[in-house]
Parts: C-alpha cells; structure tokens; sequence
C-alpha cells in the first residue's frame, strides 16, 4: 500500500512526467527528483520505505553515508530513526569516469576503522562515482555492508554494482512505477510501454559494455600470465644451462 501511495504521488506532484514527444535515444519521461523534499508526505514516506527495506534486509551497520548532496536528508532520517551515526562524501572534482579513482573524495563525520557503513544514494548515474566511495571507504579501513538506492532507473552504474556481488537495496523502481500508473489507469499503456522498452534498452546496453569491459581485463590478465610464463621459462632454461656448464668442467 505504501508503494502505491508514493508511486500515485511521484506523478500528481509532478516529480516525474511522461514526455509526449522525445528525440530518439532520450528519456521518455522527465524526473525532479527534488520537488520530493517539497512535499513532506512523500518525503516520509519515501523515508519510511527506506527504513523498512533496511530493517529487512538485517543488514548490521555502524555509520550511514549520504554519497551526495542529495542523499543527505535521507541519510539524516535513517541515521535518526536507528540511532546510528553519519558520514557524507564531498567531491572535489572526482574523475568518476576512471573506475577505483578515489581522488578528490573525501570521507566527512568521522569513520573510524572498521566501521560498518551503508551507503544512501537518490539515484545512480551511469559513471563509477559509487564504486570510487566504496574503494575509498575500503582504503581508509572502513567496510561498506551495502547501497541504498532509493530511485532505480535501471541503467548506470546499477549494473557495475550487481556484478561485483555487492548489496543492493531497491526502494523505489522506475519500472514498477509505470507499470502501476498503466494497471491503475493513471497513464496510456502508450507512454507505459515506451519506458518500459527504454528501460530495458539502456540496461541491455549497460551489460555489453559491462561484459566488453571485462573482456578488455580478461585480456590483460592473459598478457600478464603469458608474459610471466615466458619470463619463468628464460629462467628454467637459464638455469639449465648454468647447470649443463658445471656438469661439463
């Protein structure tokens, strides 16, 4: 019931709008994710969500990170409603197109070495900022238990994180809430079917270049081993000829 409640409010608010006409390869609708803060029932609602999922999940955890500006309220409700402190990233110009790059990140709050830490995030863009916190976390003795996403859009760097086996909590999803507008009769099958369609379109992309990109590493990796193998065999060789010389004075 909550879900429905927030999924009929994203759309009367005005947060998220169905495009009528949209340019091939743009999104079909139009999202202000910030208008949530506008409307304090949806915020606390959205929040309450958040909290459920959370205690559901049993993760066990020490510190909760807002990973930007606008994850903070979140992060600052949940840290309130489980009496747990809080940490948020600042980012001074991260590269975050250059996977494990933790420059320019910092840890605000106050982690202390082997703090468990759950991440909150609005919504993930299609880059490897999350990725670069955790390994920046991890680098500073911190240990990250899981991601809070409160709107899946089903594309970015969602992807990446599932195939690194990390704990991924879905509040909300951009699928499912275009599927509930259609079945409740609030918009067109039209408009419904034509998310649905870019959605699962852009996560079809986001997987081959995940898989293209794990090829590149697999690649290397296969250099690597080849040239290491070559390097033991001049030795074998080297030495057996070291031998062959003593063997014969």
């Amino acid at each position: 019931m909550a879900k429905a409640l927030i999924y009929n409010d994203l759309f009367t608010s005005k947060t998220l709008i169905t495009k009528e006409f949209i340019v091939s390869g743009e999104k079909p609708y139009t999202l202000f994710f910030s208008k949530i803060l506008s409307n304090p029932i949806l915020f606390d609602n959205v929040t309450l969500l958040t909290e459920h999922f959370i205690k559901t999940s049993n993760l066990e955890f020490d510190k909760i990170c807002a990973t930007s500006i606008s994850a903070i309220p979140y992060a600052t409700n949940v840290a309130t409603s489980f009496e747990k402190g809080i940490l948020y990233i600042t980012d001074e110009g991260n590269d975050k197109t250059d996977k494990d790059n933790i420059k320019n990140l910092t840890i605000e709050g106050g982690m202390n070495i082997d703090d468990k830490v759950l991440l909150i995030e609005t919504i993930v863009s299609n880059d490897f900022h999350l990725n670069n916190i955790i390994q920046k976390i991890t680098k500073y003795g911190g240990n990250v238990v899981g991601t809070i996403i409160i709107l899946n859009l089903c594309e970015g760097e969602y992807i990446n994180l599932v195939s690194q086996n990390d704990k991924i909590i879905n509040v909300l999803n951009i699928y499912d809430i275009f599927n509930h507008l259609e079945n409740n009769n609030k918009i067109d099958l039209f408009y419904c079917e034509r998310v649905k369609f870019f959605c699962e379109k852009v996560t079809k992309l986001n997987i081959k270049k995940l898989l293209e990109d794990k090829k590149e590493v697999i690649e290397e990796v296969i250099e690597e081993v080849k040239t290491e193998l070559i390097e033991e065999v001049k030795e074998e060789v080297l030495i057996e000829e070291v031998k062959q010389i003593f063997v014969s004075q």
